[in-house]
């Protein structure tokens, strides 16, 4: 955080919220980590008054704890919110990919194709893994722009704060196969798939989630409840077959 700009925009309380999250977010400040408000209030530029209120916000919303005497500390995530996480993800990009197949246009599936070629490119090129996860990032919200159902984006753009928030130490393992996947659904989407497309986002949500237990061992979900990973061909990821 010691590159950090000063925040002169208003209203201020929103800025620091908002610089504070996308911190949380990228793992600058890691979980466990002691959030201490004059340190905060130095880095960002600001008055120790927004970033208080800042912090209640992000305590509300359970970025963070708030421990009496101790100070406020960066929440790592339990076995609870693990599982409700990816339980919501998957009803939500389900949907989503449903809807959107059905829906479609011819722009639509175009623009899925060029963000997936973009992602194929830029990781052959060896970017940066934040610059894969904001292709990642972009990908989920296409699918769920093009299901137009105002609602449901809302809550998958919600969703997708906190998926990058788990994701961020593992985007670079994980990302030859989640792309292969997210292919897989731009092309069923592309095709009118529905169901297929369904499946195929389904299945790509709990690889995922097994990819996360794979380093978390803790998370909040049964050895029986866990898709077997058994490869990155399509075979091994076509729901299809």
């Amino acid at each position: 955080m010691s590159d950090a700009l000063p925040i002169a925009a208003l209203p201020l309380r929103e800025h620091v919220y908002e610089r504070l999250q996308e911190l949380l977010i990228s793992r600058s400040l890691a979980p466990g980590d002691h959030l201490v408000e004059e340190r905060l209030a130095a880095q960002l530029g600001v008055s120790r008054g927004p970033v208080r209120e800042a912090l209640q916000r992000l305590h509300r919303d359970g970025w963070i704890t708030l421990r009496p005497r101790y100070g406020a500390f960066v929440n790592k995530p339990t076995r609870q919110q693990v599982h409700e996480f990816f339980e919501a993800r998957q009803l939500v990009e389900r949907e989503a990919a449903h809807l959107a197949a059905v829906r479609r246009t011819p722009e639509d599936a175009a623009e899925l194709l060029e963000i997936c070629d973009r992602a194929d490119a830029d990781w052959r090129r060896g970017v940066p893994s934040q610059e894969m996860a904001a292709h990642t990032a972009r990908f989920h919200r296409a699918v769920l722009v093009h299901a137009r159902n105002h609602l449901l984006l809302q809550f998958g753009e919600q969703l997708s704060l906190r998926s990058r928030w788990f994701f961020a130490p593992l985007v670079s393992s994980i990302a030859p196969r989640a792309w292969h996947e997210h292919r897989q659904v731009a092309e069923l989407i592309a095709a009118g798939e529905a169901a297929r497309a369904a499946e195929a986002m389904h299945r790509h949500v709990a690889l995922s989630r097994n990819s996360y237990l794979e380093i978390h061992p803790d998370g909040d979900v049964h050895e029986t409840d866990l898709v077997p990973v058994r490869g990155t061909g399509a075979q091994a990821t076509d729901p299809g077959r």
